[in-house]
């Protein structure tokens, strides 16, 4: 019988790994935070460092608090109300109700646990700092959406997806919701990261007989991603890049999606559906590329500021459907 996908049952399977690290005295503190950074369709991914509290670094509180010998596993949901400060307090997880969030530094450094909603699948492994992401680390792809890049000689991710309205709009940012993008977008603008896994010189160039570079594909419809950056692309060995690109108008693309929750149907198709068409070295290329579920948020942002790698006042930060908005959380804990 596959396990049951439950917050209770994932939380028991998570602390039985976890509960590894404390017998092999990695942990000397009491408390664990055990945060969830990924959640989609068919996988969780917790990153597990220290805690000196039972608030994390990111200022949240737990949804669950599960203990171990003389540890505390406190579990941070991103879909979970979290627990308040009296309830700890009363519950003997924290000795008084006044306490600071987690205060220790990375210098430990931190585990990333994953583990299958629907199977018995799981692995728990240290991060190492060789690597820029922890969507890079070779152990957790089978974890992430979209195509594995075990076998493909550039490593492919689709990092950030953003949703550009006309500068005219900057005053109503606010008030425009994501499921009536079809009303107002323009484009969709991002970030796709790339690594050289070889020891050799890649050349990644146009691809003439599709004309696509990236893409994403539902059934017969194609959204085009245009590449910001001129090809072609020279990657020496191990070298990073990271394109900005920008899509076609996507009206007549949005117009077959589902009318309810239209960007979790087009975050979906981001994360399963972004499909790689370069030639690598002369060859032409046809696979889905990674993609970072990790990004849990995404921006309303006007033409102007897409400049900017990362948008800035002239933006509106939004969270995907059921995460709970880490700002609000923060202020809670806070209290300011």
């Amino acid at each position: 019988m596959s396990p049951s996908t439950s917050p209770e049952d994932i939380h028991q399977r998570a602390a039985i790994l976890v509960a590894m690290l404390i017998d092999s005295n990695y942990i000397h503190h009491s408390y664990l935070e055990v945060l969830e950074i990924v959640s989609n369709d068919s996988n969780v991914i917790y990153r597990v460092r220290p805690s000196d509290s039972a608030a994390s670094c990111t200022d949240e509180l737990p949804s669950r608090v599960l203990s171990y010998k003389d540890k505390y596993l406190c579990f941070i949901e991103l879909d979970e109300q979290e627990m308040s400060r009296n309830e700890l307090f009363e519950k003997g997880i924290v000795a008084d109700s006044n306490f600071q969030s987690n205060s220790l530094d990375f210098d430990d450094g931190f585990w990333l646990l994953a583990l299958q909603k629907y199977g018995k699948e799981h692995v728990l492994v240290k991060y190492r700092e060789e690597y820029d992401n922890i969507v890079e680390m070779p152990e957790l792809w089978p974890y992430l959406s979209g195509g594995s890049p075990q076998s493909q000689p550039v490593f492919m991710s689709m990092d950030k997806h953003y949703i550009v309205v006309a500068d005219s709009l900057l005053s109503r940012l606010g008030d425009l919701g994501v499921d009536t993008l079809k009303r107002y977008i323009n484009r969709f603008y991002g970030v796709i990261q790339l690594k050289n896994q070889t020891d050799s010189t890649i050349v990644l160039s146009n691809n003439n007989l599709s004309n696509l570079s990236f893409a994403l594909v539902n059934k017969t419809d194609t959204l085009k991603l245009v590449l910001r950056d001129s090809l072609p692309i020279i990657l020496g060995s191990h070298e990073y890049a990271y394109l900005r690109y920008d899509s076609e108008s996507p009206q007549r693309f949005l117009q077959n999606l589902p009318e309810q929750d239209v960007w979790m149907s087009m975050y979906r198709l981001f994360s399963d559906s972004t499909f790689c068409f370069l030639k690598m070295n002369g060859i032409p290329t046809n696979f889905r590329i990674l993609h970072n579920d990790a990004t849990i948020f995404s921006y309303i942002t006007v033409d102007s500021e897409t400049q900017k790698y990362i948008p800035g006042d002239k933006s509106k930060i939004f969270y995907n459907n059921k995460v709970h908005d880490k700002d609000l959380r923060g202020y809670r804990f806070r209290g300011w």
